[in-house]
């Protein structure tokens, strides 16, 4: 890439921060060979076509008495001829963000390719610019066979309320990225062939993690597979039932699927799944076997799970408790559910927490604790889906399936695990 002075070239550089420019609109924008999606969140933002791109910018206001006004910077570069270097290419483009202290590494370093089949490359940087101010960047490039392409998120002083909706549009404009003219960017699309399962399939996954109060916790989660029959798989179950719907919304969830081998013998399954919200996706293929009971892929068993009859009732309450601690401190809760054969619910919770740092003995010095308002009304279930609707008019939809077949000893609710207290 050129460079234009300090604020020219991959960079451009903060100085454009504060260039006056035309507003965004959130429609398709072409960009030399390349087109994308400008999302909403970026609609009011200066805009700025510089000799090596679009800028985008804007200013915010401080959220504290004693806080600094923010910033944020999206930079979107003009395509160029394919280097044959993009990995140097790459680098320098990061580089020529200066903010960028010497010698920082980044905090997320990732490559693949896209389900357009190019190279990919994603890294994330925090926390300081050499002038000290909080920062955090993206940098993302892809490389065709004859096109590179770069993009660029900069934020500055922002808090995280602020800064996670941005970081958001910021993936979503990189997954509707499209360098080449017959690319469908982050659009998962069964072809031919894909297909052939139908329903929920899961399985009891236990691990020890690390926590933040520098403890281990004993995890036992549900790992689940939704397949539908023309070929989409998501891992986490749509609120409202409709997979085509949700793995639009929630890309990073979903992934296409195809069996090999014939219809009724198949013996391997090749996937297609999304790594994060920029497009990033692994191919894979693994053996693949199935009973009346359920089916197994590479190693893991999976048990089929059927979905709900519409209007089912449960009688009993479910509770959910979680839990974290260490040298440091420690939370722990419960929520707990009631459900009445007339259709009717209860919910409530609490949380508690204590931090044993800073002192020298190593005692107490902050503790405390908070209920959950406990909230009334109705519930209806159809299949997987369970929804909620309070005495004040709030209506919450929420995931339902009970993983062990003919028992709702165990409901996983919400992604979460609900045991049955009592019988």
């Amino acid at each position: 890439m050129t460079r234009r002075g300090r604020a020219g070239g991959a960079g451009l550089g903060l100085a454009l921060l504060f260039a006056a420019g035309l507003p965004a609109r959130a429609a398709e924008v072409t960009l030399g060979s390349s087109r994308f999606e400008l999302p909403v969140m970026f609609e009011g933002w200066t805009r700025r076509e510089a000799g090596d791109g679009l800028v985008f910018e804007r200013l915010f206001e401080t959220t504290t008495p004693r806080g600094r006004k923010g910033a944020a910077l999206l930079i979107i570069a003009k395509p160029k001829p394919a280097s044959g270097r993009f990995d140097e290419t790459f680098s320098a483009f990061v580089r020529s963000l200066k903010q960028i202290p010497p010698g920082e590494k980044p905090l997320t370093a990732k490559a693949g390719e896209t389900l357009d089949g190019h190279r990919i490359r994603v890294e994330q940087r925090c926390c300081r610019t050499t002038d000290g101010l909080r920062m955090a960047a993206w940098h993302i490039g892809i490389a065709t066979r004859t096109s590179e392409h770069f993009l660029m998120l900069l934020t500055l002083q922002l808090e995280r309320e602020q800064q996670n909706p941005i970081r958001e549009g910021f993936e979503a404009l990189v997954g509707s990225y499209r360098p080449a003219k017959d690319d469908r960017g982050l659009v998962l699309a069964p072809v031919r062939g894909d297909g052939g399962l139908d329903g929920l399939y899961t399985r009891t996954k236990t691990q020890l993690r690390p926590n933040a109060f520098g403890g281990m916790d004993f995890t036992a989660d549900q790992d689940t597979l939704l397949f539908d029959k023309g070929g989409l798989y998501t891992t986490e179950l749509p609120r409202d039932g409709d997979m085509a719907a949700h793995c639009r919304a929630e890309p990073a969830t979903c992934g296409t699927y195809a069996l090999k081998g014939g219809w009724f013998s198949a013996n391997r399954i090749e996937r297609v799944e999304v790594e994060d919200g920029f497009g990033r996706v692994t191919r894979s293929g693994e053996a693949f076997s199935r009973t009346k009971e359920g089916l197994t892929i590479g190693g893991d068993t999976y048990v089929a799970v059927p979905p709900f009859a519409d209007g089912y009732r449960f009688d009993g309450t479910w509770s959910h408790t979680f839990g974290s601690s260490g040298a440091m401190g420690s939370v722990g809760g419960t929520h707990s559910l009631a459900l009445t054969p007339d259709g009717r619910f209860t919910r409530e919770g609490g949380v508690g927490f204590s931090s044993t740092g800073g002192s020298m003995d190593g005692g107490t010095v902050v503790a405390g604790h908070s209920r959950r308002p406990v909230r009334s009304g109705r519930y209806t279930v159809s299949g997987y889906r369970l929804t909620l609707a309070d005495e004040a008019g709030g209506t919450e939809a929420l995931s339902l399936f009970a993983p062990d077949r003919g028992s709702d000893k165990l409901l996983v609710i919400g992604g979460a695990n609900y045991l049955r207290q009592g019988r």
